[in-house]
């Protein structure tokens, strides 16, 4: 039997091998949703299968676990991981402003601190001195 163990909006990600069942914004459309299976294998290459319905729509949670769990199985992995990450405080105040990120003169930030990462900034000088490709 699979367990599916439940991920807050914000937590980061399993490392491989894992099996994710991951809602979130659409990159394009930031007040849609999209459903999106991830499977990460031991050598840590993954692929990513967007979860649609006979519709064309988002799959239900319900669906997209069973097809998640058919995955895990695959895997021979126990465990689904599921995050949303479309409910978290700052998420649903954008999305309750059609998708405007500078609700409240907040802009969404590209850190990852714990991990000594700063994220890009539009105001870096630096970058504007980076070789372009294109």
């Amino acid at each position: 039997m699979t367990e599916t163990r439940m991920l807050q909006p914000h937590d980061p990600l399993p490392d491989g091998p894992a099996v994710i069942l991951m809602r979130r914004f659409e990159e394009d459309a930031p007040t849609q949703v999209m459903m999106e299976l991830i499977v990460i294998r031991a050598d840590q290459t993954e692929t990513n299968s967007r979860l649609l319905d006979e519709d064309g729509a988002p799959m239900s949670w319900e669906a997209a676990e069973a097809q998640a769990g058919e995955a895990a199985k695959a895997a021979e992995l126990h465990v689904v991981h599921r995050v949303d990450r479309t409910e978290g405080a700052r998420e649903q105040q954008i999305l309750a402003h059609e998708g405007d990120r500078s609700v409240d003169g907040e802009g969404l930030d590209d850190d990852d601190l714990e991990d000594g990462e700063a994220g890009s900034d539009m105001r870096d000088n630096v970058l504007k001195s980076a070789p372009r490709k294109f």
